[in-house]
């Protein structure tokens, strides 16, 4: 494989897995970022390799950092160098999950070793990874799971122990299984029609003559993809802007909402974008959204979006979604709150490692504030959403107790009609997606009115 980059393809993965790690990017966004110093005949052909390779290693990190922890001995991966961690990973990857032949894992890593760092480093991670092939997965497994079964689990289907724990507490071992088991599944790919610029049934033909074969969903303007021959990113109608990929939870908030042609609408997170681009399609373009965004970089991408969409009632505004005043009233507000994500790990697997229990106290506490703000910025009679893609009941159904008994909002009877119900005294007027029921991101929606 031809690269100039003046590094191996494993120091391409591992500068990756530092973005991901060091500035909280996506996978995505951290290729994006290092191949734009990539340049060479086999750069795309690496660049879909470095992907499946970030991807797969956020995906399984768990397991691979329980293998080099058991080598190690007394010391962690946590300990290293966040970089030598980085490449013992990928080196983990290639010889337990992708069967790469020991020698030539142990060799391209050693090679970007001596490079970045000393010999005797070298020579360390050498001695690890002879140690890291021979070592017996299934046996270490095994008497894990006579020790310890949650952190089993926790290592077996590669996710945080909290999470683990949580998700046995709230749907009893067996289904808890059955989500982790569905977190690790490929990403269920969904479409939405841009309805300013053609409609669902048209979209369907059109992908169909395209070798894409699609089901209807619950939600009226969105398409489940099946089966396709070519990626739907590299179709004209994609590039032209006639749809959008949209999870399937996630677009079924611009439809709670109902924003009517003419309303002022207000998103307090929008980026990047899903959730508003859908209301102003479904206001045909007529009234106005504010879009709140602290992220300049998310909106300056929203309005590269807008363009393509030929979306023209957003105004973007940079602002924190706790504190935005605007001088009137609205007659809705989009609250799709930043949360723990702990929904979108089939989606997005790094998000897995990003969050403890103190870290997510403090998110909260963010959505508390964006709550209170939300009831500030909404006129009397107005309605709003709340929603997350979150499995937890205190960012869920404890934050709209919050909104009810300590803000003012009511909760609206809104007649769903699919997903689940949730949990707590407003369980049956709420709603909860699963990605191992519904086969989609794990989601949450309440619809909230100023009375």
């Amino acid at each position: 494989m031809e690269l100039f980059y003046r590094v191996s393809f494993q120091e391409v993965v591992a500068d990756a897995l530092s973005l991901v790690e060091e500035r909280e990017l996506s996978s995505k966004h951290a290729l994006e970022r290092v191949f734009k110093k990539v340049s060479g005949r086999d750069r795309d052909k690496a660049r879909g390799l470095a992907h499946a390779y970030v991807f797969e290693i956020e995906k399984w990190r768990a397991k691979i950092d329980f293998i080099i922890n058991s080598v190690l001995r007394g010391s962690s991966v946590d300990d290293l160098d966040p970089y030598l961690a980085n490449l013992l990973r990928i080196g983990t990857f290639e010889i337990h999950f992708r069967k790469v032949p020991p020698a030539v894992a142990t060799d391209s890593i050693i090679r970007v070793v001596k490079e970045r760092f000393d010999f005797s480093r070298a020579k360390f991670v050498n001695a690890l990874m002879h140690e890291i092939e021979k070592f017996d997965v299934e046996k270490a497994l095994k008497r894990l799971r006579e020790g310890d079964r949650i952190e089993w689990l926790s290592v077996r289907f590669s996710h945080p122990r909290w999470y683990v724990e949580y998700a046995v507490e709230l749907l009893g071992y067996d289904e808890a299984v059955r989500l982790l088991l569905s977190n690790n599944r490929p990403q269920r790919y969904y479409v939405r029609a841009n309805t300013l610029k053609t409609d669902v049934d048209s979209l369907r033909d059109y992908l169909e003559e395209n070798g894409v074969r699609t089901a209807l969903t619950p939600v009226p303007d969105v398409l489940k993809i099946l089966e396709y021959k070519t990626p739907v990113t590299r179709l004209d109608w994609y590039k032209e802007g006639k749809f959008v990929i949209q999870d399937l939870a996630s677009a079924y908030v611009a439809h709670v909402l109902a924003p009517e042609p003419g309303e002022r609408v207000l998103d307090l997170a929008a980026a990047p974008g899903s959730k508003t681009f859908h209301a102003a399609a479904l206001m045909e373009n007529r009234g106005e959204i504010v879009a709140v965004d602290y992220s300049y970089d998310r909106l300056m991408r929203m309005k590269e979006k807008m363009k393509l969409l030929g979306i023209k009632n957003v105004k973007l505004v940079h602002a924190d979604g706790q504190s935005f005043k605007d001088k009137e009233k609205f007659d809705k507000i989009i609250l799709d709150a930043p949360c723990s994500s702990s929904g979108t790990y089939r989606q997005f697997p790094e998000v897995k490692w990003r969050f403890d229990e103190n870290k997510i106290k403090r998110i909260i506490s963010v959505q508390r504030n964006m709550l209170r703000n939300a009831y500030e910025n909404l006129r009397d009679g107005g309605e709003m959403t709340y929603s997350t893609c979150s499995i937890r009941i205190d960012e869920d159904e404890e934050n709209v107790l919050f909104a009810v008994e300590r803000v003012g909002l009511e909760l609206v009877d809104y007649p769903f009609g699919w997903g689940d119900r949730g949990f707590l005294e407003i369980g049956d007027r709420v709603f909860r997606a699963w990605t191992h029921r519904h086969d989609c991101n794990g989601f949450f929606i309440a619809k909230l009115r100023k009375g």
